[in-house]
């Protein structure tokens, strides 16, 4: 029983796991897609390419940058 018991918690605790990880990765390319047409108005001059890459390194730079504003 202790082995059924054991066997059930790790299983329920890898798919908790698992979903998390897969939730946090689809949420950025919506977060990007919901961005998109603000980052289009508070900087019309730059394309999207640009945008992209601001993007991209405000996500991988997020304290950082918010402590320099």
């Amino acid at each position: 029983m202790k082995k059924l018991t054991a066997a059930l918690l790790i299983f329920v605790s890898a798919f908790a796991l698992t979903t998390a990880v897969y939730a946090a990765n689809q949420n950025d390319v919506s977060d990007w897609k919901e961005m998109l047409p603000m980052m289009k108005q508070m900087h019309p001059n730059l394309s999207e390419k640009q945008l992209k890459e601001m993007y991209e390194h405000c996500r991988m730079n997020g304290d950082q940058t918010m402590e320099q504003m």
